[in-house]
């Protein structure tokens, strides 16, 4: 009886979980932060047009404005920019304010309305991302299962380990007709049995036509973690460690959580173009350790 890539599934599932929790919990933070944010918004039920009469105010995002309010009263308020702007005065600007309290007005793109954009966008960003990610993991895995019922041949494979950026993977190299073949495979316990000299195992699929291919080592089903290659992997091959006892889905979380560390550097990527400040350093800073953790789990890292 053949097992099926209980381990590859599992590792997708593992890689997939810690991505779909900060997707929840950034959401919900989000939300909880968009409901006071276009309340204050929501209150400015009247619109004019307004005179700027001072600008440079509170470190340079304050404008003072003057307008005539609905009930025919001339009227002064502040508008806060969502950074320093230099706005010439005596220019006339479409402005909303709340009737009741009209000494704060508001305009399209400044502090209140940026927050609350801000805000929208990086609901829409977490819900692409964890949509997106939900998706690739399950398209593979359904394939993945397919390949099991492919059509058998059995070919000599050799084993070799590649390293590209900070994570590893594992390869068989399959001899066909055309030359070599390289095949990205998801680490199991089976492929310590596949050394540098040729194996005979059972591919499920082509190996000179099939993009993906499954392989069949004793009783357990190795699936793809990627498309065949007809010429080296890039980066750089390493030895093959010396055969394991166990190597643990802990074991497999270290070897994923490595590239968890280039999150705060997207964080503050992400700050720097957008301009979202410390909130959005920690925002992006959280789903980028998500998204980078997944990564290694959907291409098959190889935890030895």
């Amino acid at each position: 009886m053949t097992i099926s890539g209980r381990r590859a599934l599992r590792q997708a599932l593992l890689g997939l979980t810690p991505l779909v929790v900060i997707g929840v919990v950034l959401l919900v933070l989000l939300s909880l932060r968009l409901g006071p944010a276009r309340a204050v918004i929501a209150s400015a039920t009247a619109s004019t047009t307004a005179l700027v009469t001072a600008t440079g105010l509170d470190d340079g995002r304050g404008i003072d404005v003057t307008f005539t309010a609905a009930d025919g009263s001339d009227r002064t308020g502040r508008l806060t920019l969502d950074s320093p702007q230099d706005v010439p005065l005596d220019v006339r600007i479409l402005i909303a304010y709340d009737p009741t309290d009209p000494a704060t007005v508001y305009a399209e793109g400044d502090a209140a309305t940026a927050t609350v954009d801000d805000l929208v966008n990086g609901l829409i960003v977490v819900v692409l991302v964890v949509l997106v990610a939900v998706a690739v993991t399950v398209v593979r895995v359904v394939r993945r299962r397919r390949l099991e019922t492919a059509p058998t041949v059995t070919v000599s494979v050799r084993r070799e380990r590649y390293r590209r950026g900070l994570t590893d993977r594992t390869w068989l190299v399959a001899d066909t007709g055309r030359g070599p073949a390289w095949f990205p495979v998801y680490w199991d316990h089976a492929v310590e049995s596949i050394g540098e000299d040729p194996t005979s195992v059972l591919a499920h699929g082509s190996p000179t036509a099939d993009a993906l291919v499954a392989f069949e080592v004793g009783t357990t089903m190795l699936w793809p973690s990627g498309r065949r290659r007809d010429s080296p992997p890039k980066g750089t091959q390493r030895e093959l460690p010396p055969q394991t006892p166990r190597v643990t889905l802990l074991r497999q979380v270290r070897a994923d959580g490595v590239m968890v560390f280039l999150a705060p550097l997207m964080g503050l990527l992400w700050a720097y173009v957008d301009g979202s400040g410390p909130a959005g350093f920690v925002f992006a800073t959280f789903l980028s350790a998500g998204v980078l953790f997944w990564l290694p789990s959907v291409q098959g890292s190889d935890p030895t």
